[in-house]
């Protein structure tokens, strides 16, 4: 393998921009992942070993990683462009792309992952699977095991998954307190606290929201909870413009881990874009739901320019 990160970065470039090969022929030539190829096709522009018209605008974002750190105290960001396509399904499938490259570079060859409930963290799961050659374990952070099975296609020989054994949402809250007083849902909490990082999504309060369309929370509540100032939700528990948790009482029927809980774990990513989402993805960083964002280049824009 070639140590030099200059050579590195000059071989990339030559790959990429002369012999037109794409960034997962070049992962495997060089033997490194796919989201340092993307690292170093940016230090190449940065440092001029190759100039093209788009230069300025790699530049522009990783300055935009940069001061979303800074602004927001964030441990670290990583900013994927828009195209002219505003599709919010593309974008959710851009973003999880880009947090299971985030994951293979930057985390340890058998990692243990905390995954929150939805589409998006289903996505990075199978974006991993594809892209890795690690061996990553897998803890839900909710209850609701139909919701990570049917939405994720891992290979069985190459990941470990721990799902809490129970329902997200259960009837009564004395049956919440006695699921979660069960030795098999101790035991995987226990796992939480030990895990390399965790993965998250960032609900908004439009009518696409996951809470809405998978019957989570009654329209009704998910109605009241805006009236009542409500900008998001992380993990089916909402908050409002400083981060702030609102409840109601269908929140109490759900089983999920506490957003003061999450607020202690190492490495929380959360892997969120779109306008219906800047002032949840706001709010939830001010509240420090989370300790490193994958965004795209708008979002991140945004946070910027509201960051008071």
């Amino acid at each position: 393998m070639i140590d030099s990160e200059k050579e590195l970065v000059i071989r990339s470039a030559w790959y990429y921009y002369v012999q037109k090969k794409t960034q997962k022929e070049i992962a495997e030539k060089l033997n490194i992942s796919r989201m340092r190829v993307l690292r170093l096709l940016e230090k190449a522009e940065q440092e001029g070993v190759i100039q093209i018209k788009i230069k300025s605008q790699y530049n522009d974002r990783v300055q935009v990683e940069q001061d979303l750190i800074q602004t927001y105290n964030l441990k670290d960001a990583f900013v994927i462009p828009n195209d002219n396509d505003t599709d919010s399904t593309k974008l959710t499938d851009a973003l999880a792309h880009a947090g299971a490259l985030y994951l293979d570079e930057y985390f340890s060859d058998n990692p243990l992952i905390n995954v929150g409930y939805g589409n998006t963290t289903c996505q990075v799961m199978n974006y991993f699977s594809k892209i890795s050659e690690k061996k990553p374990t897998y803890v839900s952070l909710t209850g609701g095991a139909s919701i990570y099975l049917l939405n994720t296609q891992i290979p069985i020989n190459n990941s470990n998954m721990y799902l809490i054994p129970a329902p997200l949402k259960a009837s009564t809250k004395e049956m919440v307190e006695a699921i979660k007083s069960e030795a098999a849902v101790i035991e995987i909490s226990q796992m939480h606290k030990n895990a390399t990082c965790s993965i998250i999504g960032v609900g908004g309060m439009d009518e696409g929201a996951t809470v809405i369309k998978s019957s989570i929370i009654p329209k009704t509540d998910f109605d009241f909870l805006k009236i009542r100032g409500a900008v998001g939700d992380v993990l089916a528990q909402f908050f409002d413009k400083d981060g702030k948790p609102i409840t109601t009482s269908a929140e109490e029927h759900l089983i999920t881990y506490s957003l003061e809980d999450l607020k202690q774990l190492q490495n929380v990513i959360a892997i969120a874009g779109g306008e219906t989402k800047y002032q949840a993805i706001k709010a939830a960083i001010k509240a420090k739901y989370l300790s490193i964002l994958i965004t795209d280049e708008a979002t991140a824009t945004w946070l910027l320019h509201n960051s008071k």
